[in-house]
């Protein structure tokens, strides 16, 4: 090997080594992220990234890639860079700003995530941050006729748009297990989704991010993002051949909420609701009245350092619930507040999914 590839070849496995640690402080972050103390993440992101960025530019950025790899230098530096503004606006001075531009940092860290994982067979370093620990990665399947991995629909007027991620091992003679995932006020599904990649891509389930119509989701009956959901969802069990027995819905914080109202208004639809760090919404009272949703079982989460939805709102929800003859079952998770759920849908939410035997037949 001429001594530019062994050159390029070492540096090409050392940046994927760091940014593999910086994708995983970013996650871990993202997880435990409480208001108030910003300071102290932004120091532990500062022990993890050191110079990475800096060193990124004066030497791999600057360097000649072999001749055929022009293309994945051109690319992995564009994702780099994203990361590399997802940390500068994260590292951004605490201030009552701080927090939107907390959001801007998060919106750089998918752009960078999306960039990479269309190199992923490239990188494989890189590309473990996308299967859980063990899994191997689908295959494309050859004949598959139908648009796979991450699939972005937009907006209409008859819904909003979605995230879709499709196996890349998609076969229509095996229907996939669907999991709709709803994200929190402010939210996007183009970046919620992203909790949810490693147990989609490693145990082969489909998944289906909205975004909401508004800001966040519409509380009311009958409501704009039920009728928006109903239609992309029609959109994709026709497109694609889904296990309409195994069929989840999950959310976090006003994605939460919402997991109940659609939940419980269209329970026919679901085998489980997931509600991460949600409340229970007045909306719902004459549906529990009616016992709607009463044979889908529901598993609640919620963090006992919640500063959104307090705690103790989430015992009196389990409780009204389980009073009044639904099937709850309840996590309260001792050291979590409000943040993202990456390892608690992996560790939590995924295996209570294929728990429940496949919904029978029928409404």
């Amino acid at each position: 090997m001429p001594n530019q590839e062994i050159t390029y070849a070492g540096q090409l496995t050392a940046l994927q080594n760091e940014v593999l640690e910086v994708l995983r402080t970013f996650e871990s972050i993202q997880e435990q992220l409480q208001p108030g103390s910003p300071a102290d993440h932004q120091a532990r992101m500062v022990s993890t990234v050191r110079d990475t960025f800096r060193r990124f530019e004066s030497s791999f950025a600057s360097s000649e890639p072999p001749p055929g790899l022009e293309q994945l230098h051109q690319a992995l530096c564009a994702a780099v860079r994203e990361l590399g503004k997802a940390y500068e606006l994260f590292m951004t001075q605490p201030s009552p700003r701080w927090t939107l531009i907390y959001l801007y940092s998060r919106a750089a860290l998918c752009r960078g995530l999306y960039q990479l994982y269309a190199l992923r067979d490239q990188l494989p370093i890189i590309s473990t941050h996308f299967l859980l620990a063990g899994a191997q990665a689908p295959t494309p399947a050859p004949s598959a006729a139908a648009a796979t991995g991450f699939i972005q629909r937009k907006r209409n007027q008859e819904r909003s748009d979605y995230t879709l991620y499709i196996p890349e091992d998609y076969s229509r003679d095996k229907p996939l297990p669907l999991v709709v995932a709803l994200h929190g006020g402010h939210g996007h599904g183009s970046e919620y989704i992203w909790t949810w990649v490693r147990p989609a891509r490693s145990r082969r389930y489909a998944i289906l991010s909205p975004k909401s119509w508004g800001d966040t989701w519409d509380m009311s009956l009958p409501s704009l993002d039920t009728r928006s959901f109903l239609r992309m969802f029609h959109e994709v069990t026709n497109e694609y051949s889904i296990d309409l027995a195994r069929v989840y819905l999950t959310g976090l914080s006003d994605g939460g909420i919402f997991t109940y109202i659609l939940g419980l208004e269209h329970s026919h639809l679901f085998r489980g609701l997931a509600p991460v760090a949600g409340a229970l919404h007045p909306v719902v009272d004459h549906m529990l009245r009616q016992e709607r949703g009463k044979d889908t079982p529901m598993l609640v989460i919620h963090g006992f350092h919640d500063f959104i939805f307090p705690v103790a709102f989430a015992r009196q929800t389990c409780e009204l619930l389980e009073s009044i003859g639904y099937q709850v079952t309840y996590h309260e998770l001792a050291e979590w507040g409000h943040a993202y759920p990456y390892s608690i849908n992996e560790q939590l939410v995924l295996p209570w999914l294929e728990s429940l035997p496949a919904k029978r037949s029928g409404p």
